[in-house]
């Protein structure tokens, strides 16, 4: 059981973790866009929202392993 949970904790942790980092990021990324600070705060909330909508339909890659039970 835990072989099969220690990727969604990994997982987990790195999603949460990436809230911190881009807060960090933000006046670089707004300067390197030259950009105010609010808008790259926008433009990478929609990156994520557009990622979060979009993981969904986003078939898995031809290299995964197919299991049937």
């Amino acid at each position: 059981m835990l072989k099969r949970l220690l990727p969604l904790a990994l997982a987990t942790f790195a999603v949460g973790t990436d809230g911190y980092v881009i807060a960090g990021l933000l006046p670089s990324i707004a300067a390197d866009l030259s950009v105010p600070i609010p808008a790259a705060g926008q433009l990478v909330t929609v990156f994520a929202l557009t990622l979060a909508l979009s993981a969904p339909a986003t078939p898995p890659p031809p290299w995964a392993p197919v299991t049937k039970r």
